[in-house]
């Protein structure tokens, strides 16, 4: 099956990624790696991340990018009793000690220039899911509410007439305008994740809502080939072949709403899988990028591998193939 063997050859090329602290993105390359481990049956993925979560929370100092640790996959192998604890505390810990930002938000990298004084909308993937998996590991709805509210803010922060911009800063209140898809895709999962673990034990309904808009917005945006410009609303901009991927795992999720045609999702799929090259590394994915307040910014990237390249496109497939063992 091309799906099955595309999904391990990219799973076997992301354990080359050897995280020991933390920054944007590395997050999601830890949740595909355990999608995948559980997807193909094999139990060496789970234990490179067991092992990868313990050199951390053993051997690395403490320092603020703790807050970007992979907080839902710490819980979850906290839970199964692989991890120790301290991890979670050490997650915990790190997210209580960065200042606030505005609301319920903090500034999730105050120690960087680029970002002290502002959010980007890829937090929502960072913090919230983490949050409310341990809220729910721990039963704690005051936690759950907690991760609840952060997101509910992050997206009203970020709320542009193109849909939802990359970057909001707290100085000028107000948000750089660029929808920047790949953005968008950090914010439906990370809406979708955390729906899945708070959902029952904290009010999820305007997560619910915004979920509907997100899909929506990016299927209305969709490109004829499967892939997305990288700002909504430039037609001419370049791909960002991540987004793709972002899409088909949010689309697949087990708490989105089933409102995107199957054709929809299938021409984003099959553009996911042609992105992965012989050597299993996602192709076409931007580089890291900075706030800006010039949207010609986002129009000219450096592509390269990347961690999160390597797990939006292994949520993605193994999404695909869980759809599929969920139907036969």
């Amino acid at each position: 099956m091309p799906t099955f063997t595309t999904l391990e050859r990219l799973a076997r090329r992301t354990t080359d990624w050897r995280f020991f602290s933390w920054y944007w993105g590395d997050a999601i390359a830890v949740d595909g790696l355990l999608s995948a481990a559980d997807v193909l049956g094999q139990p060496e993925l789970h234990d490179y991340v067991v092992q990868t979560l313990d050199r951390w929370s053993s051997g690395c100092p403490p320092c603020l990018d703790d807050a970007l640790a992979p907080g839902a996959a710490i819980a979850r192998l906290a839970g199964e009793g692989v991890l120790s604890g301290r991890a979670i505390d050490r997650f915990l810990v790190a997210v209580d000690r960065l200042p606030m930002l505005t609301g319920p938000v903090p500034a999730l990298e105050p120690h960087r220039q680029a970002y002290r004084f502002g959010v980007c909308i890829d937090a929502l993937y960072h913090l919230p899911p983490g949050l409310a998996a341990i809220a729910r590991l721990r039963d704690d709805p005051a936690l759950a509410r907690r991760a609840v509210l952060i997101a509910e803010e992050i997206l009203r922060l970020t709320r542009c007439p193109a849909g939802w911009a990359q970057w909001y800063d707290a100085a000028l209140r107000r948000n750089n305008a660029v929808a920047w898809s790949r953005g968008l895709g950090w914010a439906l999962l990370g809406c979708l994740d955390t729906i899945a673990c708070a959902g029952g034990i904290a009010p999820v309904a305007a997560l619910e809502d915004a979920t509907g808009s997100l899909l929506g917005t990016l299927a209305e945006a969709q490109l004829p080939d499967g892939h997305w410009p990288a700002v909504l609303g430039h037609p001419g901009a370049p791909a960002e072949t991540s987004t793709a991927a972002f899409f088909v795992a949010g689309a697949l999720h087990s708490c989105a709403p089933a409102t995107i045609p199957a054709a929809t999702v299938d021409i984003s799929l099959r553009a996911c899988l042609a992105a992965v090259d012989s050597g299993g590394v996602y192709t076409g994915v931007s580089a890291d990028v900075l706030p800006s307040w010039e949207p010609g910014d986002y129009l000219s990237f450096a592509v390269e591998p990347s961690p999160w390249g390597q797990g939006a496109a292994l949520r993605a497939l193994t999404a695909s193939q869980a759809g599929l063992h969920a139907g036969s």
